[in-house]
């Protein structure tokens, strides 16, 4: 029993005639009434009474009907499925972002949101060495994160580098005496400071900055994730140096100031594994952002 032979059937039973269906699936009568025997030969019934005068349905024939409507019916559905996962239009994007680049994802998205409706999107928050080991696991396809220094097995998309600022409590008023402010500025005032992490090297460039402005920073606070780090100082505890892709505008309980002195740039990039298959979803999304990274970057 394949399913051209149920197919076949569904139209005899719908035609109520074998030459009818003939007609209807281009072909001639005979072959076709030798499939119905075949098909009644494998089940071991028979299916349809078919007399000189008269036609009907056997108990046997009506459920294979209802089965193959079913059939038929659901196998349609995952043609469609396949086809608009195929196109991009439908799917899952399985993506994972780190705190630093969330709000560069949320802009991604709104516009991908608006060329793929249908595309279900999965979003995975982590620091960097867990999104290379979701991406190692397969439980995401692309990360958005800051450039790592040790990922050589995946492709990368560079984006836009970035600057680092300095963010400082509403609360403290005009703490620092400009926008823009140097090292020796920051040293008598408390410090939250993002974490060492691996394949990162700002921990270790913002320690050697305020060592060569011959001072030392205050660190009251270490915390790996940006958004924890933002928080704590939105409640009036410290400062802190972030990239300036890492901020919404406005923060209101923040100022923002230009770092003088401190020329390190962080560059933001999207990542996937190499010579690894992706969705359609996925590759779309990978192409967007390439696009409008492409279309943003001044000549």
């Amino acid at each position: 029993m394949d399913i051209k032979q149920l197919y076949y059937f569904k139209e005899i039973v719908d035609q109520e005639s074998i030459s009818k269906a003939a007609l209807i699936l281009h072909m001639a009568q005979p072959p076709l009434s030798q499939q119905l025997k075949k098909l009644e030969i494998e089940l071991g019934t028979t299916l349809i009474h078919r007399y000189r005068q008269k036609w009907e349905l056997t108990e046997t024939g009506y459920i294979l009907y209802q089965y193959v409507e079913k059939l038929l019916l659901s196998m349609g559905d995952v043609k469609k499925q396949i086809e608009e996962i195929e196109k991009g239009s439908a799917g899952i994007l399985r993506i994972g972002v780190s705190s630093a680049c969330l709000n560069l994802l949320v802009e991604y998205i709104s516009i991908y949101r608006k060329q793929f409706p249908g595309v279900k999107i999965s979003i995975d928050k982590g620091n960097s060495e867990e999104l290379l080991k979701k991406l190692d696991h397969k439980e995401i396809e692309v990360a958005l994160l800051l450039r790592l220094e040790h990922s050589t097995h995946c492709d990368v998309l560079a984006l836009k580098q970035q600057q680092y600022v300095v963010v400082s409590p509403r609360s403290w008023g005009d703490v620092f005496p400009s926008k823009h402010v140097t090292f020796q500025d920051l040293a008598t005032h408390p410090f939250i400071m993002l974490a060492a992490m691996e394949g990162h090297s700002y921990y270790e460039n913002i320690l050697k900055a305020f060592e060569e402005a011959h001072t030392a920073p205050n660190i009251v606070m270490e915390s790996k994730d940006l958004t924890t780090v933002i928080a704590m100082v939105s409640k009036g505890l410290g400062y802190s140096i972030i990239p300036r892709v890492a901020y919404a505008v406005p923060m209101d309980q923040l100022k923002i100031h230009e770092l003088q002195q401190f020329d390190f740039r962080v560059e933001p990039v999207m990542i996937k594994i190499k010579d690894e298959r992706i969705s359609k979803a996925t590759s779309q999304f990978w192409g967007l952002v390439d696009s409008v990274n492409t279309d943003s970057t001044p000549n």
